[in-house]
């Protein structure tokens, strides 16, 4: 072979490896990495750390050239570098786990570095960094931060969360649980509402548990009416937590369900129980106790106030209210104060009455186009086991059988007693009767997304559920209200033709809802075994006598 045939190929050989490149994937740094990256098709730097220089490109970050050398800092090298986390500048250990020791600085989890001597104290920390979200409010490392497409994302990164309807039974599973045959009052609306709060702070089990008994999907929002409607959320932070709290869960709260957010040094209740008065439209008043919010391990109150007070479209007259017959549940005589409509045709009065129950509803008035409903349901049996039954289909089913009394001949005689009392929800054990257990356990609870665990000393979890509910039902309309607090610790003259009115009567215990009459929401429900004493309220109306009143008692 002689030397102009060797030149030749060697020309080949060398240019091979140039052609093949061209043909292949581009190499670059982030390909190595863990996780791995591809690698910029242009060289436009957006970002650059000790691994090199990233760009974005699709949306996604990717890597430029061959990165920083790593032997230029041989003896600053950690582990967690190929875990995808910096090395830590200082060498404060604050968890130790299967791939090393961990420090956190600036708001992120870091690794310590090899030449850091081992006899550092090693600070418990309840989860696995790798688990955490930790946030730098300067600035993320680019691999941890979510590029979002808004035209499409690459399904394995992105985390789809289907809509989750909650149970469709919920609004009734507290007068299941605590079915006492007892006067009983709750506010499903509120403990839904704090549930939401609460599940947007929770993560993983503990999540799941609380999504599973109120699902995913948003509550419908109402504006407040001077004096007549009120829906608050409230965040209290103990003043001195504040900076425990993770910024992004205060603001999905003031966001999502406009929630006022008060730092308060907790020496006392006062400023919780002012707002909480302030939100029921005055009904509910000093529910904490001092005690209970300067507990130091209280670092936070999750708080729903809701309540209504609204007239009724139709009112009774007070001249007809009287003391009729009430059968209690042991089928014992009392005489209630009862109030009276006679011989009413109105589209705001409905009833439906059938072999098994007697259904009544009276509607509230329009407030700046809000108008709710009040439905009382008697069994003709005991209320007790008709409790134990209900469902939301079947108030759906009821809704459909309704009569308007404007399309009776001769109307409709109302009898309904006389109530008001207030009631306490064991909430706490409730709840964990329906599933959520995690959240109340001190080792179990998973509130991540709602404080900088790795901040305090213990685990964040529910110490404390209250729910209180209140109502007076009168003639002129309803008062109600209700509030529930998650303690969170870890820190018809004249001649007249005959008429036959027919009469729905209300004199056996019972049940009621009240609701928004459009969305269906019910914002209180509970039950009536024992109304007012007429004994105890006839003075009230200038009347000394008991009597039966102008109907007399009606059996059914």
């Amino acid at each position: 072979m002689n030397n102009l045939t060797l030149f030749l190929l060697g020309l080949v050989l060398i240019n091979i490896p140039v052609c093949l490149s061209q043909n292949e994937d581009k190499q670059c740094f982030s390909q190595s990495l863990k996780p791995s990256y591809p690698c910029c098709e242009g060289n436009k730097i957006v970002f650059t750390d000790k691994d090199g220089d990233w760009g974005v490109e699709h949306n996604k970050w990717c890597g430029i050239g061959n990165g920083n050398d790593p032997s230029e800092e041989l003896n600053e090298s950690c582990f967690s570098v190929v875990l995808g986390y910096n090395c830590c500048e200082k060498c404060k250990v604050v968890l130790t786990d299967k791939d090393g020791k961990w420090g956190v600085e600036h708001n992120k989890w870091c690794g310590i570095k090899d030449s850091c001597t081992s006899d550092v104290e090693v600070e418990p920390v309840p989860n696995d960094p790798k688990e955490v979200e930790v946030k730098d409010p300067i600035q993320n490392d680019p691999k941890e931060v979510e590029v979002k497409d808004p035209v499409q994302n690459d399904p394995k990164e992105v985390e789809v969360k289907e809509p989750v309807q909650n149970d469709p039974n919920f609004d009734f599973a507290f007068l299941k649980i605590e079915n006492n045959k007892k006067n009983m009052l709750y506010s499903p609306l509120s403990i839904e509402y704090a549930l939401k709060m609460l599940q947007e702070g929770a993560s993983n089990h503990t999540y799941a548990e609380i999504n599973k008994v109120i699902g995913n999907t948003e509550l419908s929002k109402y504006t407040n009416i001077d004096n007549i409607l009120s829906l608050a959320n409230g965040l209290f932070i103990r003043d001195i937590y504040y900076e425990y709290v993770i910024t992004e869960y205060i603001n999905t709260l003031k966001e999502k369900y406009d929630a006022e957010v008060i730092e308060d040094p907790f020496r006392s209740a006062q400023n919780a129980n002012q707002w909480i008065e302030d939100k029921t439209l005055g009904i509910i008043k000093d529910i904490l106790s001092d005690d209970a919010v300067s507990d130091p391990d209280i670092g936070m109150l999750i708080i729903n106030a809701l309540a209504i007070d609204m007239e009724w479209v139709i009112q009774f007259d007070d001249s007809k209210t009287s003391g009729q017959s009430f059968y209690k549940d042991d089928g014992e005589e009392m005489i209630a104060t009862t109030l009276s409509l006679n011989e009413i045709k109105s589209n705001n009065i409905a009833y439906y009455i059938n072999d098994d129950i007697t259904v009544l509803t009276l509607d509230l008035k329009e407030y700046e186009g809000r108008q709710f409903e009040f439905m009382a349901i008697m069994p003709k049996e005991n209320l007790s086991g008709y409790v134990e039954n209900i469902s939301k289909e079947q108030i759906n089913q009821i809704d459909k059988e309704l009569i308007l009394s404007s399309t009776t001949q001769d109307g409709v005689n109302v009898k309904i007693p006389k109530f008001k009392f207030n009631y306490n929800l064991k909430l706490k054990e409730d709840l964990n009767e329906l599933g959520i257990i995690d959240a109340f356990d001190k080792d179990k609870a998973d509130f991540s997304k709602m404080v900088y665990l790795y901040k305090v000393d213990s685990n964040i979890y529910v110490g404390d559920a209250l729910h209180k509910a209140d109502i007076e039902f009168t003639e002129k309309g309803v008062k109600a209200a209700a509030v529930t607090i998650f303690s969170m610790f870890g820190f018809g003259g004249g001649f007249m033709m005959e008429k036959h009115p027919i009469d729905v009567i209300i004199n056996k215990p019972f049940m009621f809802i009240i609701r928004d009459k459009n969305t269906k929401d019910i914002w209180f429900t509970g039950t009536v075994y024992e109304p007012n004493l007429w004994e105890n309220d006839k003075e009230d109306y200038g009347k000394s006598f008991g009597g039966f009143g102008e109907f007399g008692g009606f059996d059914f």
